[in-house]
């Protein structure tokens, strides 16, 4: 989803355990969620999460295991646009 100026619209789940995890590896959420926009090599896996190779903006590159959240109930809203379904991490290192 496009935001104003036409900058991709991410919404994030974060929750104490991957936060907890992505700590263990010296990362951040800000880390994770900017190196969304420097992707070198994503790969589905067999159980519908992805694998995926990035960069943060430091230059650290960093392999992140993600999955749309299963929880989010999407559904329009009042003027009729699907909602943005949250990117759960489930690691990055």
């Amino acid at each position: 989803m496009l935001g104003g100026e036409g900058l991709l619209v991410r919404k994030f789940k974060w929750i104490e355990w991957n936060l907890e995890k992505i700590d263990s590896h010296g990362l951040t959420p800000e880390d994770v969620e900017s190196a969304f926009s420097r992707v070198y090599r994503l790969q589905k896996r067999k159980d519908d999460s992805f694998q995926m190779y990035a960069e943060t903006p430091s230059g650290r590159r960093i392999w992140i295991i993600w999955r749309y959240d299963r929880d989010c109930r999407v559904g329009a809203d009042v003027f009729g646009e699907l909602e943005v379904i949250p990117i759960f991490v489930i690691t990055a290192y």
